[in-house]
């Protein structure tokens, strides 16, 4: 789902017109892969291990 108009002209799927909102987490999320501060397969494994 892209947070821009499309151009296709379909009605937005918002009632109100507004642009959907993201949240935190996500925007939060997207700076750590931007920077590289991601989780390696071992570091899943081993929180996952209990």
């Amino acid at each position: 789902m892209s947070l821009d108009p499309t151009g296709d002209n379909r009605e937005d799927d918002a009632e109100d017109g507004e642009r959907p909102k993201v949240p935190e987490g996500v925007l939060r999320g997207i700076e750590d892969i931007a920077e590289g501060r991601t989780a390696t397969k071992d570091d899943l494994e081993s929180v996952l291990k209990y």
